[in-house]
């Protein structure tokens, strides 16, 4: 019995607090819609707005690709 309780005991320590675990949630998020900003950025920026890029990445290495 004295077993058992030791072993609840150890393993409460090893859990963090709520607020560690909303905090590592928070960050999370934020990483994540700063690389989904920046693909979409990307792509706006990049691709969707620049007609001569997309011919040149449809033509590749052709000589009628010209930036």
């Amino acid at each position: 019995m004295e077993n058992l309780i030791f072993l609840t005991e150890l393993t409460e320590v090893w859990k963090p607090s709520d607020g560690v675990i909303y905090l590592l949630l928070v960050i999370g998020a934020f990483l994540f819609a700063g690389v989904a900003i920046s693909i979409l950025t990307f792509y706006e920026d990049c691709y969707w707005n620049d007609k001569s890029y997309r011919k040149f990445l449809k033509d590749g290495k052709k000589t009628s690709a010209k930036v």
